[in-house]
């Protein structure tokens, strides 16, 4: 089966499954940020403690080569861990991330206060997207796409179930939490605002908070534009599964319209 990474050694080549949409030989950013949480996983799992926050710094553009991942532990704690990831193309240090994990209860509080909120439409229920929109990049192709609110390819808040449907790691099946964070990277897509023939927008970090694992394959995005001041923005989505929500992601956003864009570029 074709993946998004083969092992070459202790390094990991991107094939050209991991194409993202600004050019066919720049990875995805959710291939970069899922191949780092999975190192974070296998660690949190020999550990015994849970993943609670990862914090992705997206610094480079990164090509479909072979990549390094270099993990140091920062704090190592007996309830909380503090974890670094960072991936490395030769000497080059392309993307940074923080994990931390925490040390696992017997049991939780009920929250009394909680909202009974309705449960959300499974992605059997969902509608595909448009054909045009499947094919912004050669990841997102091979990525299983249903929509329960909104449209990709119209601004405005919108919700879709995702599913990375061929492997991350050629012969490693994806784990939920994979599933979770390769789906997180699209929040910005799915809840864009703009229209994008007049603007551009980038997203420099995400990061996710977690208050349960997650549980499928199939993840919900439910997401949602904040604009501020002199071109900054803020993503705010929740990850469910079909359980319910487990995970929360903001994702910083600098946009910038294409005409001032062209003129710094010149």
């Amino acid at each position: 089966m074709p993946a998004i990474f083969v092992p070459e050694g202790s390094l990991f080549r991107a094939t050209e499954l991991a194409g993202g949409p600004w050019s066919s030989d720049m990875l995805q950013g959710s291939a970069t940020t899922a191949l780092m949480a999975r190192e974070v996983e296998r660690l949190a799992d020999k550990s015994g403690f849970a993943v609670r926050r990862l914090t992705f710094d997206l610094w480079r553009p990164a090509g479909l080569r072979a990549f390094a991942t270099k993990t140091d532990v920062l704090r190592d704690g007996r309830k909380a861990k503090t974890l670094q990831v960072r991936l490395i193309d030769g000497e080059v240090e392309m993307v940074r991330c923080t994990a931390l994990l925490t040390a696992e209860a017997g049991d939780s509080p009920i929250d009394q206060f909680a909202q009974t909120t309705a449960r959300d439409a499974a992605p059997e229920s969902g509608s595909p997207p448009p054909a045009f929109a499947q094919k912004w990049s050669r990841y997102f192709q091979n990525v299983s796409v249903r929509l329960i609110e909104g449209a990709l390819e119209k601004p405005g808040p919108a919700a879709a179930w995702m599913r990375l449907d061929i492997p991350l790691v050629e012969g490693e099946p994806n784990t939920p939490l994979i599933q979770a964070v390769q789906a997180a990277d699209f929040s910005s897509g799915v809840a864009q605002i703009v229209d994008m023939r007049q603007w551009t927008f980038i997203n420099p970090e995400i990061s996710l908070h977690f208050f349960r694992k997650p549980k499928d394959q199939w993840i919900l995005i439910r997401a949602r534009t904040a604009v501020g001041e002199r071109g900054a923005g803020l993503i705010m989505a929740t990850l469910s599964d079909r359980q319910g929500p487990f995970a929360q992601v903001l994702q910083a956003m600098t946009f910038e319209r294409r005409d001032a864009a062209r003129a710094q570029a010149s």
